[in-house]
């Protein structure tokens, strides 16, 4: 009797360390997205005046919200700690040129950009 509980339960303890490689083997290489904010892309690629960027983090995280010139030269837009939640940055675009430009987050894990052009 003893034997038999004692084989039941090796058996059942196999059986949840089996399942728990096989979930990690599995899970090996997907993305933590506790990890990555979300950016959107603008509701129009041609924008005016005020533009409302938008982005979304799973947590709490410091963010670099820039817009790149072309260049190699670089607007930062607002570098701060966001709470947990969506997110609007709004930018005025008159002081920019007609054009193509990228805008985007950086986070400590990711960077990650969108196109949008001006058209004033």
């Amino acid at each position: 009797m003893v034997v038999d509980v004692l084989v039941v339960s090796l058996i059942v303890l196999s059986i949840i360390v089996g399942y728990k490689l096989i979930l990690k083997w599995l899970s090996k290489g997907r993305v933590d997205s506790e990890k990555y904010c979300t950016l959107y892309s603008t509701e129009e690629f041609q924008v005016q005046g005020e533009v409302e960027f938008y982005f979304q983090c799973p947590k709490e995280m410091h963010v670099d919200f820039k817009i790149w010139l072309g260049d190699d030269k670089e607007i930062s837009v607002a570098s701060r700690t966001f709470e947990s939640g969506g997110h609007i940055i709004r930018f005025d675009s008159t002081s920019l040129k007609n054009g193509k430009y990228i805008f985007g987050i950086e986070t400590e894990n990711q960077k990650t950009v969108k196109k949008f052009e001006i058209q004033n």
